[in-house]
């Protein structure tokens, strides 16, 4: 299975930058708006209605790209200048191998830390 391909040809262009300066290069991965109700994944406050809590998203993204190895201090940033931090992480494996890295993430603005 290549996933690589399809985040080649399908995804958001994206880049990793650390609090020290670093800059990863650009690559493509999927982010979506994640807005199911009552998921354990999202943090916010529960209304009759659902969940408060707007910009948490999803992301899948290439495996030589390892959100699992980053801290709190890394973002992710797409095209459009939107900083997202990293809640949470893993690596998607199968037969031992990393096809892909699923990952819950969070729109952030400068002063979040």
């Amino acid at each position: 299975m290549n996933f690589s391909s399809l985040f080649s040809a399908h995804g958001n262009t994206v880049y990793l930058s650390g609090a020290d300066g670093w800059k990863s290069p650009t690559f493509k991965a999927f982010l979506q708006p994640l807005r199911y109700k009552n998921k354990l994944y999202q943090q916010g406050d529960y209304t009759p209605i659902g969940i408060n809590k707007n910009d948490v998203y999803l992301y899948l993204g290439p495996a030589d790209h390892d959100l699992t190895k980053l801290n709190s201090f890394h973002r992710i940033h797409d095209n459009d200048e939107n900083k997202y931090m990293i809640d949470r992480a893993e690596k998607i494996k199968f037969d031992n191998k990393t096809l892909y890295i699923w990952a819950i993430i969070r729109k952030t603005t400068e002063g979040d830390i």
